[in-house]
């Protein structure tokens, strides 16, 4: 039996390992462009962890009210977004998470500063400090009776 070629050129049908290359590298040349846009943004474990540092920061100078006998205060700074300690400890509150700040008359400084003082009794001029990205939301409450500091989630609603 003899095998013919017919007149008409034959083609492949499939891809050539060349072919494969180039698109792979084309994808992986996007992906590396598009990759950092996504991983920008502050995650929900680092805003809970923000939260954590505050009222950590908050309740040293608590403390250290109890143990010197003396008044210590917290400074907040809204414009930069800082929250700084009686000792000079700072906590920086990343630049995509809101912070907010409910107190009385008697912790505000000025429109956008704000001290939370702790006396040596235990009593705080209290407030609240909300950490808002996206619907979420972690409170920072200090009651002013007890100075007693404490973080509640609202997660989206």
């Amino acid at each position: 039996m003899t095998w013919r070629r017919s007149g008409a050129r034959c083609r492949s049908s499939g891809f050539l390992l060349l072919d494969m290359a180039l698109a792979l590298t084309i994808l992986l040349l996007l992906i590396a462009i598009v990759w950092p846009t996504f991983g920008s943004g502050t995650t929900t474990l680092q805003e809970s962890a923000t939260a954590l540092d505050i009222a950590t920061l908050l309740r040293g100078d608590r403390t250290a009210a109890s143990v010197t006998g003396l008044a210590t205060s917290t400074r907040i700074d809204l414009a930069n977004g800082v929250l700084i300690s009686a000792s000079g400890r700072s906590v920086q509150v990343p630049s995509d998470v809101a912070l907010e700040v409910a107190t009385g008359v008697s912790c505000r400084a000025s429109r956008y500063r704000f001290v939370i003082v702790f006396s040596p009794e235990g009593t705080s001029c209290g407030g609240t400090i909300v950490l808002r990205k996206g619907g979420a939301a972690y409170t920072i409450r200090i009651n002013w009776l007890s100075g007693m500091i404490d973080v509640v989630y609202a997660p989206r609603a």
